[in-house]
């Protein structure tokens, strides 16, 4: 459920016209983009066994990486005001998720297949 709360705390800090500020304590690109492969394999494995608790799950990827869920939020808010940026955070997310499991990238090449201009965050 937390997971959930700073996705919003994301879209509501994206939603304002004036740019974000770089964070201090900015996460780097590649941390980033290995935090956002385990969200997401959380979140498939949350989809498939429903009697995963999400918000523990999250608080374990936080914690494998030693950082607070604000360092992480406040983070991507800047990088999804640089969309260059975020799209190669998110293309190295996905590649590290195609390394996980081999099986990923069929699923992946088929998702793109169907809908091609599917943004990268979507993927």
């Amino acid at each position: 459920m937390k997971y959930f709360f700073y996705i919003s705390m994301i879209f509501c800090a994206l939603s304002c016209k004036e740019a974000i500020e770089k964070p201090k304590d900015l996460l780097p690109e590649d941390q980033m983009s290995q935090i956002l492969a385990d969200f997401a394999i959380n979140e498939q494995q949350y989809v498939i066994g429903q009697n995963i608790n999400s918000e523990n799950a999250t608080r374990f990827i936080l914690k494998k990486y030693k950082i607070k869920g604000e360092r992480f939020t406040s983070s991507y808010a800047y990088y999804m005001t640089e969309p260059d940026v975020i799209k190669e955070i998110l293309d190295d997310a996905q590649d590290i998720i195609r390394a996980k499991d081999p099986k990923a990238e069929a699923f992946i090449n088929k998702k793109l297949k169907e809908n091609p201009a599917v943004q990268p965050q979507a993927r």
